[in-house]
């Protein structure tokens, strides 16, 4: 019995030293799918923070072609919602007064959206839960809920900001060398479009 406890914690550690040896990754992904009735290809930059042995934190930065001349660019709302706060607050910071003649600005919300703009900055678009199936393979399911697109129709000339969710899984081969391999199918859905379904592939590098 000592002997089966032994060779299944040793086979436990085995299934998760690509986790315990890591913080997470940088990929660059391709994936081609349908909307409506478009094709799409589409084009990423993101990452992913793991947090403990299965849980990881996603960001995204796409640029989606459609072959219906409607462009899309796709991110986090944080990365959008962040930086416009940090303006905000650097403006109100410059434009703040010296009421009291100490030579110091006066108290205003120029540090609190400066703060409040890097905390939404740093949110992730969704999460991954990692589940291994043999050493060095693992499937995650995720969802990313707090994506925007923002978008150019060149039919119209129109430009507009929309909500947009993303729900999948990814199959991932974590190499010892530090590289990864993934393919992918997730289904994508745009405030006032169908639902999109697609699939691809991506290449990545993990972090210490």
């Amino acid at each position: 019995m000592k002997t089966l406890f032994f060779l299944l914690l040793c086979l436990h550690t085995a299934l998760f030293a690509q986790y315990t040896e890591t913080s997470g990754q940088l990929w660059t992904k391709y994936s081609l799918g349908k909307v409506d009735t478009a094709i799409y290809n589409n084009f990423s930059i993101g990452g992913e923070v793991l947090v403990g042995e299965r849980w990881g934190l996603n960001y995204n930065f796409d640029l989606v072609f459609r072959n219906d001349n409607i462009f899309q660019m796709h991110s986090s709302a944080g990365l959008i919602g962040g930086p416009f706060l940090i303006g905000l607050g650097i403006a109100s910071w410059a434009a703040a007064g010296d009421s009291d003649g100490d030579g110091e600005k006066d108290a205003n919300l120029g540090a609190l959206g400066i703060i409040g703009g890097l905390i939404i900055l740093a949110l992730p678009e969704g999460v991954s839960y990692h589940i291994p199936v043999r050493y060095n393979w693992d499937i995650a399911p995720y969802v990313n809920i707090l994506g925007v697109d923002y978008m150019k129709n060149r039919n119209t000339d129109q430009w507009y900001l929309r909500y947009a969710a993303t729900f999948g899984t990814r199959v991932t081969y974590w190499n010892p060398k530090r590289y990864t391999l993934n393919t992918f199918f997730e289904t994508r859905k745009v405030a006032g479009m169908g639902w999109a379904l697609g699939g691809g592939f991506g290449v990545g590098y993990t972090l210490e």
